[in-house]
């Protein structure tokens, strides 16, 4: 095998491996997010409405292709479980954020049985607080 054959096939290869992978890393975000707030908050009902405001909202805020690298991220370390010290703290700050966000942003503490109809309220509300209380305040 020539030099140049040899080099073309390896690069053909290599293009096609991260290619694959890439596919298989990236996923829909109106999918992904739902998918992973139900494995960490446990089952709930959302609107497709509510839930595409609020994944919009979310990728307004972390701007698309940093949502992007970071639901692969995660997807990597949850399927495989590498991570570096450098990946690692970013992917759990993530998961923090979005289960936070999600509280927040919904009234889903407000329901107190199993697999509640969640609305979404609004992303970053001035006082989303739900445990606030404003009595007495004038």
């Amino acid at each position: 095998m020539k030099r140049r054959t040899f080099m073309l096939a390896s690069t053909a290869a290599l293009g096609l491996v991260a290619l694959g992978a890439g596919a298989w890393v990236y996923e829909d975000r109106q999918v992904f997010i739902p998918e992973l707030l139900k494995k960490m908050v446990g089952n709930f009902r959302m609107d497709a409405e509510d839930e595409r405001k609020f994944v919009d909202a979310l990728a307004a805020q972390y701007g698309e292709e940093k949502l992007v690298a970071l639901m692969g991220l995660y997807k990597i370390r949850q399927q495989t479980g590498v991570g570096t010290p450098y990946t690692d703290p970013r992917v759990d700050k993530f998961e923090r954020g979005l289960l936070s966000d999600f509280m927040v942003s919904t009234d889903f503490l407000r329901h107190q049985k199993s697999n509640p109809k969640v609305t979404f309220l609004g992303y970053r509300l001035p006082c989303s607080n739900p445990y606030a209380r404003f009595d007495g305040l004038t």
